[in-house]
């Protein structure tokens, strides 16, 4: 039945896609260190697949001697892999023979090599990271940016794990919610506990705003406020270090008319 097939855009020309920019359809940089391999390909396999052309990253040449229009694509496609990675890894594997799919492979295998060594050590870092200095903000995008990288090794971290690596790495400061947290049944969602600690911290520094605006209106200098004969209100006269308000120094009696 003509519903039945699987309808497969055909490739796009070469000419027509050289003035396209790789950055506008992968929006990911290939980076060894920020082990993003899966997200990478993944936005690349779903461009190609766009175009009808994921075919040069997943399967070999069809003959060895394919036609020009297929080496001119497989070419574009290749100056597009490179454009994407960052500027280590394209500098290591710029020099890679063959085609789009033996540099696809290659970058591959190089994500992959000593993966559970690289998840182990991420690992050791998530469980002890500590706030430090950092706002509860980029603590908990830090630890969550931490998690997806162990994903992207394949090592996925459970949500409760993530909650208690948070509360664990927190200082005396968050104590109080840190127990609240904790005693929760079952333990909330790493959102939730993100949430949580960003309200408390704004509380924090509604406190400490509230006690340096106190301690800035007690060290004012005092204004003394006298009444005089006609009953209006004012600031003592400065009569001078020795005089009194009658005009004679202190100390002394006033001479008789």
């Amino acid at each position: 039945m003509a519903g039945d097939d699987t309808i497969t855009p055909p490739p796009t020309s070469a000419d027509k896609l050289i003035p396209f920019s790789i950055t506008n359809k992968v929006p990911v940089k290939l980076d060894l260190e920020k082990h993003n391999y899966t997200s990478w390909s993944s936005f690349f396999k779903i461009h190609l697949g766009s175009l009808g052309l994921k075919s040069h990253v997943e399967q070999e040449a069809s003959s060895s001697d394919p036609d020009p229009e297929w080496c001119k694509l497989d070419d574009l496609i290749k100056m597009w892999i490179l454009g994407s990675l960052c500027e280590s890894l394209q500098e290591q594997v710029v020099s890679t023979p063959g085609n789009a799919k033996a540099l696809w492979d290659h970058l591959k295998d190089l994500f992959h090599d000593n993966k559970d060594a690289r998840a182990i050590n991420l690992d050791n870092e998530l469980r002890s990271i500590k706030i430090g200095k950092m706002s509860i903000n980029e603590y908990c995008t830090k630890i969550k940016s931490m998690a997806d990288r162990l994903k992207n090794l394949g090592t996925v971290v459970s949500e409760k794990d993530l909650v208690i690596y948070a509360v664990n790495g927190l200082d005396s400061r968050f104590a109080t919610i840190v127990k609240i947290i904790r005693h929760r049944e079952p333990l909330p969602t790493f959102e939730t506990t993100r949430n949580m600690l960003l309200l408390d911290e704004s509380s924090m520094h509604e406190e400490a705003g509230a006690f340096t605006t106190i301690e800035s209106s007690s060290s004012s200098p005092t204004v003394l406020v006298a009444t005089n004969s006609s009953g209006q209100k004012g600031p003592l006269p400065n009569y001078g270090p020795t005089a009194s308000p009658t005009g004679h120094a202190f100390g002394t009696q006033p001479t008789a008319p």
